[in-house]
Formats: C-alpha cells, sequence, structure tokens
C-alpha cells in the first residue's frame, strides 16, 4: 500500500506523528505500507499523469488538488465506506463539506486553518503602529518599516510561478471581496468578481510590495515561494507575512538559523491578525483544508481505506498536534484538542472562521493566467489594472469550460 504525503515534518525532531499513524495503520491493516513524499507541486503533477498506474493508493494534498483529481476520474468516493467510522460525526461542518462535489465525499479532512498576517509585535511597538486593518494602512506602516528599521524587510508574500502558496495568498484577497470567485449558474459557472476589483489585488499586494518606486518587499526576492517566506519570517528577516498555523511550532530544522532566537520570536514578538483588506472588502481568507484521497484506479483499495481511516482519526490527528502543533491550533475534528498555548496567537481562531473554502471547479485552468499576470504586475511590466481587466477577460472565458 503506498501514500504519498507532503505533510509530516521532515526535520530533526522526533517524529511523533508519523510514527502514530504507521502503529495505527499495522492495528488495523495487515498491507505492508510505504510512504513516499513529494512537494505538492511534484506531487499534483505525479498523480494527475500517473495515477491510472494504481500509483499511489493514497494521497495527501491540498484543497485545490481535489477537485482537479476528481474531474480527472482519479479519486473513489468514500460516501460508504465512512459509515463505519465511529468518528465521523465530529468532523468540523465546513471542513467536511470542503470535501464533496456533487453530493459525493472525495476526502477526509485532516487539517485546517485560515490564513492570517503574522507581524512583529516588537517591530510596531518600537514604531508606535498598530497592526494594520487596511492594505493603505499595511502599505504605509511597511514604508516605515523599510525606512527606519534596520536588517528587516517590511513584507515577503510568494510570487513563485505554479506555487500553491502564491495562489493561496492571492484568493485570500479575493475573498475578502467575494465569498467565492466562481458561483454556479444553471449547468455552468460564472465569474463572481470585477475586473477593478483584480486590479485592486494586483495593485495592493503585487505592484505594491515588488514594483513600485518604494516597494515593500525586496525585489531580490522576486519570484521565490514558501521557501523563503516562511523560514525568512522565522530567521527574522520580514515583519510581515501571511501563514497559517504550521509556523507556530517550526523552530529547528536546517531552514533555521538560530533554534533559541526563533523561539523567541514565535513566544513573544509574534502577533496574528485578519489580513488587511482593499477598498470595499471586509474580513475573510482562504479556508485550507487538507484531504487524505483514495486514487480510484487502486487495486488495494481496503488497505488504501484503512490508511486514510487511521490517518484521519481523532488520535492520530492528536498525535499531529503533539508533533507538529501548528497543524491543530484550530482543528477539524471536536474531539482533537486546540494546541494554541499562547494569547498572541489565539486570534487564528477568529481568522478560521471567516474562512472560505474552494469552490469545485477546475482551479488549474484559473491558476495559469493568475500566475502570468502576477509575474508580469510583480515584474513592473503590466499595469495592475490593466492585468485586472485582462484576469477578468480570461477567467469568464474559462466559465462554461469549469
Amino acid at each position: 500500500m503506498l501514500f504519498w504525503e507532503y505533510t509530516f515534518p521532515n526535520d530533526d525532531s522526533p517524529p511523533i506523528w508519523k510514527d502514530t499513524f504507521k502503529e495505527n495503520y499495522n492495528a488495523r491493516g495487515d498491507a505492508p505500507l510505504t510512504i513516499g513524499r513529494f512537494s505538492y507541486e511534484d506531487l499534483r503533477q505525479k498523480f494527475l499523469t500517473g495515477a491510472r498506474t494504481g500509483d499511489p493508493d493514497v494521497i495527501e494534498g491540498v484543497l485545490a488538488h481535489l477537485t482537479e483529481y476528481i474531474k480527472a476520474g482519479h479519486l473513489e468516493p468514500l460516501d460508504d465506506r465512512v459509515e463505519e467510522l465511529d468518528y465521523f460525526d465530529g468532523f468540523v461542518d465546513s471542513a467536511l463539506d470542503a470535501m464533496r462535489y456533487q453530493g459525493k465525499l472525495y476526502g477526509l479532512p485532516y487539517t485546517g486553518n485560515g490564513r492570517a498576517l503574522i507581524y512583529r509585535m516588537d517591530v510596531l511597538e518600537e514604531l508606535g503602529q498598530e497592526p494594520p486593518e487596511t492594505a493603505q494602512e499595511f502599505q504605509e506602516i511597511g514604508r516605515l518599516i523599510n525606512k527606519e528599521v534596520d536588517g528587516i524587510q517590511a513584507y515577503h508574500n510568494c510570487t513563485k510561478d505554479g506555487s500553491v502558496r502564491a495562489f493561496q495568498e492571492w484568493m485570500s484577497h479575493v475573498y475578502q471581496h467575494t465569498d467565492q470567485l466562481y458561483v454556479p449558474e444553471g449547468d455552468a459557472w460564472a465569474l463572481n468578481i470585477d475586473a477593478d476589483t483584480l486590479g485592486q489585488i494586483f495593485d495592493n499586494w503585487y505592484y505594491q510590495v515588488w514594483a513600485a518606486d518604494e516597494p515593500l518587499g525586496n525585489p531580490d526576492q522576486l519570484g521565490t515561494g514558501w521557501q523563503v517566506n516562511d523560514p525568512g519570517y522565522l530567521n527574522g528577516q520580514f515583519a510581515f507575512i501571511e501563514c497559517g498555523t504550521w509556523l507556530r511550532g517550526w523552530t529547528t530544522g536546517t531552514n533555521i538559523n538560530d533554534t533559541d532566537a526563533t523561539a523567541t520570536l514565535l513566544n513573544e514578538n509574534t502577533g496574528v491578525g485578519h489580513l488587511p483588506y482593499g477598498d470595499g472588502g471586509s474580513k475573510g481568507t482562504f479556508l485550507e483544508v487538507k484531504p487524505i484521497m483514495m486514487n480510484s484506479h487502486s487495486d488495494q483499495k481496503d488497505a488504501a481505506w484503512d490508511a486514510i481511516a487511521t490517518f484521519a482519526s481523532p488520535d492520530t490527528m492528536n498525535a499531529m498536534g503533539e508533533d507538529s502543533p501548528g497543524n491543530a491550533m484550530t482543528p477539524v475534528h471536536d474531539e482533537v484538542e486546540s494546541t494554541i498555548d499562547n494569547e498572541n496567537w489565539e486570534p487564528f481562531v477568529d481568522v478560521f472562521k471567516t474562512g472560505r473554502a474552494l469552490a469545485k471547479v477546475g482551479w488549474g485552468p484559473v491558476r495559469e493566467p493568475f500566475y502570468r499576470l502576477m509575474q508580469e504586475v510583480s515584474y513592473g511590466k503590466t499595469d495592475p489594472y490593466k492585468a485586472g481587466t485582462k484576469l477578468h477577460e480570461e477567467l469568464t472565458a474559462l466559465e462554461s469550460e469549469l
């Protein structure tokens, strides 16, 4: 039984979660278990092109993958099997609803969070500033930081082509202006945002950050992803990033320069808040719910189900919280204890409540023009509002294909 994932911690910490999963799986089933690790970009591509071989039997991923896999015919519905689970009724409704497509359940959730603004409390205090609520306040404070504070850049976001995180960050700001980017219209989908709003998002979060005369970010870091974003904050390089709960427990590993300094930063100097929003916007963010799913082409579906039922069980998820505390700060099951142990991080609970799950469209065609135009704006090659108009045209043209 082959399981592909990119979620177990991959550092020097004790593998409590992974070991608990393997022990619980062995107690439930007898098919030998093999675990393969790939980045989410590679995992998605390998599964879309190779799932018909039957490998892997089980795959973990992000929510955007689920719809793509369904439309490709690669996921097995789980409705009949979940009836045997004594813990099934304990899942948070919004997390479970995110796993459904056209009335069928295609995965079980195991972790969830709302994307939040992570900020340096000590830096804001030094400058006499409050956490920003609007995009304008955010930009003003960011430029003040770049001018007045040595050794730190105001902000970083992900601009790597094809980056899952870049897409999630963009959707977080989309959800500040609309509940869904696409809404059902008969048997098709209709785009649910105007061109000017798309242009404003490009302006606030890409042009002002990277291409303006006084950029908030470091232009030398253009085109980078989470590999710069998250460790950069943890190593004290940025005052603001957009991130999820996993950051809380990341104090060791090859990406961390000084474990003690990072622990102090997270425990004493980090605050959490809602993402700043632009004109006409309000509180809202990308709801990340990660699924574990079964390959419809697997020839070991009973063993695959054993792995899914074990992985998404409260016992395994509580071990996840012990091993990777950030993953259980806003748990998706009522038998899983939140790992929030610091009042500065408690706002994540409120952020989680404003999260919106992706509509069940095929997101691959949507992401392609976003990545292209996002980079054009970030590199200063296209006016953000012209990019908004172009993106609106291209996303509208996709309505009948989704």
